[in-house]
């Protein structure tokens, strides 16, 4: 098969989040498996072809709401010559929106990540209704109706929603963000094929020795709302309380917080002042997270929602304990077999319930890390994916029937 991955982000140019991760694996993957595959993606500061990583790599200058256009005469000059099968795009930003307009032959795959819509409802979840209220009333006594601004645009001026209803064969990493995606666009659930993330576990991962004892909870990515960072320190004292030895390691970069003008980092020092000396946070490189793991003895990720986390992925494959959501993708990992424990992430209790229980009794951490890592090895292997991905892309290349808009 020709396969074109159109994507903003790509290593190393725009290596800034999950997407990048997946495009970057995939490709390589069905590049491995013997199909003829390009990659168009942006770049800050570069436009240019090129072989990396044994790929034939499209950049363009660009931003993400330019991409979707300056892309389209890079991959028409290329699709003229190569004529490709079909073509994946995140939904996120409707990257190939542009070119399945100019191409709408052209089988196209939508691949879902989380659309922004939903990022923004996480991202607002804790809006207090008298701020709502005022800002609603402040509006009108200076004689203007204001926009909700916690609201999202409407769907018909929403770039993921028309770039998915385009589509002529929608992938979801997890179950929940189907459902989830179905209802919100009335879209048929059976168009939706559930198609993990594939993941190639990395060999520091794996040398990880299992059955740490550090007394070390450690949580791992961006310090914002929607990782479920706000119920999280509430779960806190009761953990040091009842392992007075624990200590408590924040691995990652900084967003706001729930209180304008205090970032999420300064929102957590000043909740958890007086806990201060068993706080650590840290700022790292991906080669150094395979070392955060090893010196810890249970993950949390209490998330309100998050689609198929790769920081969950790699903690799998490092065969540590982990404290999971059971909203969105880590029910589909961590369930069965049982490979962690899962919390409602609204309910602090229920998270420092299971921290104490990890930290407390090696022996579960251990059965748990062990069966983590073997899923993640069994499950999410490129050959397992790989297959499940050949298999819908041959039907859509020679079937072809678009989804009913």
């Amino acid at each position: 098969m020709r396969i074109a991955y159109i994507s903003f982000e790509y290593p190393p140019d725009t290596a800034v989040g999950g997407i990048a991760t997946y495009v970057h694996q995939v490709s390589k993957m069905m590049k491995s498996r013997g199909h003829d595959v390009e990659v168009f993606c942006g770049s800050p500061n570069r436009s240019i072809s090129e072989v990396f990583e044994g790929m034939l790599v499209h950049r363009i200058v660009s931003d993400v709401p330019g991409f979707p256009k300056d892309i389209l005469s890079v991959f028409q000059q290329r699709h003229q010559q190569k004529n490709f099968d079909l073509i994946e795009t995140p939904e996120y930003s409707g990257d190939g929106y542009e070119i399945k307009r100019r191409f709408p032959e052209l089988p196209m795959v939508v691949k879902l990540h989380t659309p922004s819509y939903f990022i923004h409802e996480l991202n607002h979840f804790y809006l207090p209704a008298k701020k709502k209220i005022r800002y609603i009333v402040g509006g009108l006594l200076r004689g203007k109706i204001r926009d909700f601004y916690w609201k999202w645009r409407k769907q018909e001026a929403d770039i993921d929603f028309l770039t998915t209803k385009l589509a002529n064969q929608i992938h979801t990493p997890s179950i929940s963000l189907g459902d989830i995606v179905a209802k919100s666009w009335k879209i048929d659930r059976a168009d939706i094929l559930n198609v993990p993330y594939p993941f190639i576990a990395n060999k520091q991962y794996l040398d990880v020795p299992i059955g740490s004892e550090t007394n070390t909870f450690t949580y791992i990515g961006r310090l914002e709302i929607r990782k479920g960072i706000v119920e999280l320190i509430k779960a806190i004292p009761a953990i040091f309380e009842a392992v007075p030895e624990s200590k408590f390691v924040v691995v990652g970069r900084t967003a706001q917080s729930p209180v304008p003008g205090l970032t999420m980092k300064q929102y957590v020092e000043q909740e958890l002042k007086n806990y201060s000396t068993r706080i650590e946070f840290l700022e790292v490189t991906p080669d150094q997270i395979p070392g955060i793991l090893a010196r810890t003895d249970v993950c949390v990720f209490p998330s309100l929602w998050e689609n198929f986390p790769n920081v969950c992925l790699e903690a799998m494959s490092a065969g540590r304990a982990i404290v999971g959501s059971k909203q969105g993708g880590m029910h589909d990992m961590l369930e069965l077999p049982e490979a962690g424990i899962l919390i409602d992430p609204l309910q602090p209790k229920e998270i420092s319930d299971a921290v104490i229980k990890l930290l407390k009794n090696k022996e579960t951490r251990a059965r748990l890390g062990e069966t983590a890592r073997n899923k993640v090895l069994s499950a999410y292997n490129t050959q397992v994916i790989g297959d499940l991905m050949e298999k819908y892309y041959s039907q859509l290349i020679q079937l072809g029937p678009p989804l009913s808009k």
